[in-house]
Parts: C-alpha cells; sequence; structure tokens
C-alpha cells in the first residue's frame, strides 16, 4: 500500500485578544491567518471509483475546511466564537478538534500549521497532539 501526504492552504482574517498577556496582544486586534491542513493516508486503488489514485480529494478536504472552520471564524472575534485563550497554538489544536468533530478522520490528520503573520506559525502533529 502506498501513502502520501496531502496539503491545502487557506486564508481567513479575524479579530482576537489575550487578557492579561503583558504585550500589544493585549489589546484587541486583527489578523490576516494562513491555515495549511495536511493529510497523510492510503492512496485508495479501488478501480473504477472517482477518488481512485487519491488520499482525499482536495475539494473534498476545501469544503470540509471551509464549512467547520472558515465560516465560523473568518471576519469574527476569535475570542467571542472559541471560548478559548485565542493564542496561535491554543487556536491550532481546537482547529484539529473541530475538524475531527466535522468528520476527518483523526488518523488521517497529519498536520495543521497556523500562520499568525507572514513570517510566524504555530505547528501541530499527533506527536503534539499526545504530549
Amino acid at each position: 500500500m502506498r501513502f502520501a501526504l496531502l496539503s491545502k492552504q487557506f486564508h481567513f482574517e479575524a479579530a482576537h485578544h489575550l487578557p492579561g498577556h503583558g504585550g500589544k496582544c493585549a489589546r484587541p486586534h486583527g489578523h490576516s491567518y494562513r491555515l495549511e491542513v495536511t493529510l497523510r493516508g492510503p492512496i485508495k486503488n479501488i478501480p473504477a471509483t472517482s477518488d481512485q489514485g487519491m488520499v482525499m480529494d482536495f475539494s473534498d478536504l476545501s469544503q470540509l475546511v471551509r464549512s467547520a472552520v472558515l465560516e465560523r471564524l473568518d471576519h469574527y472575534d476569535l475570542n467571542e466564537v472559541t471560548g478559548i485563550r485565542t493564542t496561535a497554538e491554543n487556536l491550532s489544536h481546537w482547529i484539529w478538534d473541530t475538524l475531527v468533530a466535522a468528520g476527518l478522520p483523526d488518523a488521517l490528520l497529519y498536520r495543521l500549521r497556523l500562520w499568525e503573520t507572514e513570517s510566524s506559525y504555530v505547528e501541530i502533529t499527533h506527536a503534539e497532539r499526545e504530549a
């Protein structure tokens, strides 16, 4: 059986703040987030099926991420929507949980990268989830 990594990037705009933080992020502000979702799975080899040769159709992944994550976060206040302390680290785990709850198999989800700025991102994999 052959495996592959499949990645897709998404963008969303959102506001947040970090109450009690010692820096400027304590004040309400916004970011242009970039989210990369990477799957790792077997390449399907069932002849005469539309997804033969794929881990998952890019369109299916896009639809799932858009409906489960982007429609909930894009142009919203992350503090209000998520109910968590909205650091990039915490938000990455929240997105992972949200994707799994929406039906993406946890075993298929390999890595999430969340850019908060052009040069700063957080990355989580199963290793970080299990620590």
